[in-house]
């Protein structure tokens, strides 16, 4: 089993970088191969809307993405971590997952995935910046599963003086691992929007797709092919969070 852990911010010492690395090490306790990314220490450009990705499979873009995208495809777990920009990620965090989950939007490559968002803020809405987190995996055919959502209020201190905070994220981690491990279904969270997705979107997402399928969307179109997605519908055993912890200081 391999689980990385994700996060953005200020400071590699800061709230969330060490939240993670407490996530990262309670997974690697339950036996975990275990890898942490620092955005910051990656080069990744703002998008610049040419679609390479979706007819190519993937990004124009000469930077450090693909080398992150190839990570995320090995991995089982993922682990994410933000510092909250009022309720939504900071700049860079937004901007990975924007280069990131616009192919799998479309494709569903990152719907075997388990995700455990972890959001940090000295002000509100933490837990609405880690909701968001969460589409990383987010697809129209089918979604990843979100073992857990935790939203931290802190101030100035060391994050070591919220033992509170430590023992959810070790607490979650380990149910990620556990859902992992069990290949757990979430079933009933997120049932509307997978329910409009399979009435209307998905229809017209295929339209799309078949339109553009030997240009701006070959890429989709063979891997949703290869899925046999573009035929029958994916089977969809549930996809969003069912674990939600707030926690405020």
């Amino acid at each position: 089993m391999k689980v990385i852990g994700i996060s953005s911010g200020l400071s590699y010492n800061g709230y969330t970088a060490n939240l993670i690395r407490v996530a990262l090490q309670t997974a690697a306790n339950q036996g975990a191969l275990v890898e942490e990314i620092y955005l910051p220490d990656y080069e990744v450009k703002i998008c610049k809307g040419c679609c390479n990705c979706l007819a190519k499979g993937k990004c124009g873009i000469i930077d450090d993405l693909e080398l992150l995208r190839q990570k995320l495809a090995k991995a089982d777990g993922i682990i994410i971590g933000t510092q909250a920009f009022g309720n939504e990620p900071d700049p860079a965090m937004q901007n990975f997952i924007n280069r990131i989950g616009f192919y799998n939007q479309f494709t569903g490559s990152l719907a075997d995935k388990y995700i455990l968002a972890i959001a940090t803020t000295e002000t509100f809405d933490a837990v609405k910046a880690a909701r968001r987190l969460t589409g990383l995996t987010s697809g129209y055919f089918k979604s990843g599963f979100v073992s857990g959502v935790l939203g931290f209020n802190v101030r100035w201190d060391q994050i070591e003086h919220y033992p509170d905070y430590l023992g959810e994220t070790e607490r979650l981690t380990i149910k990620l691992v556990s859902d992992i491990n069990c290949q757990r279904q979430f079933q009933f969270y997120g049932f509307f929007e997978r329910l409009a997705n399979r009435m209307f979107r998905v229809a017209q997402v295929k339209q799309l797709v078949e339109t553009n399928k030997n240009g701006k969307m070959e890429a989709v179109y063979r891997e949703l092919s290869a899925k046999g997605w573009l035929g029958v519908l994916p089977r969809e055993t549930g996809s969003k969070i069912n674990v939600t912890a707030t926690a405020q200081s």
